[in-house]
């Protein structure tokens, strides 16, 4: 646990270090992109890192584990599984419809039949992904 504490206090510090590399080194108009990404990746690591350290001391240990059990317990219940394999289905089937407008656009828009030919394969590419997932799953269930 004293590992874990030091480690998000040196990822917070980090944090700070690149919000500071960010916002007074890189400041020139060349490095305008490198100093947005320091800026950004540095204020993520310093509110992960003070808020992972801020939960490590109001939640105990036992508390953690505790928790950690009972999250177990409902990510694996049934119910919480099939609702999770019906809405991946539900999504993938209305995407399928999403993508044959997209595809029936860009041939009314006289697109190059590359772009065309390249999202039609996407259809095909999942056609193949449930094959390839059903038999996978039909013999490990």
């Amino acid at each position: 646990m004293k590992n874990k504490k030091v480690l998000v206090i040196l990822q917070a510090i980090g944090g700070v270090l690149l919000l500071l590399i960010g916002s007074f080194v890189l400041n020139d108009v060349s490095t305008k992109m490198l100093s947005g990404l320091c800026i950004g990746f540095g204020a993520a690591m310093l509110v992960l890192g003070i808020g992972t350290f801020s939960h490590s001391l109001i939640v105990s240990s036992i508390e953690d584990e505790k928790i950690k059990r009972i999250k177990n317990i409902e990510v694996n219940d049934e119910r919480n599984v099939r609702i999770k394999e019906k809405t991946g289905y539900m999504v993938a089937k209305v995407m399928n419809y999403i993508l044959i407008v997209f595809i029936i656009t860009l041939g009314f828009m006289n697109v190059d039949k590359s772009i065309i030919i390249m999202a039609c394969s996407l259809i095909v590419i999942e056609l193949i992904l449930v094959i390839i997932f059903s038999n996978y799953f039909t013999k490990k269930i």
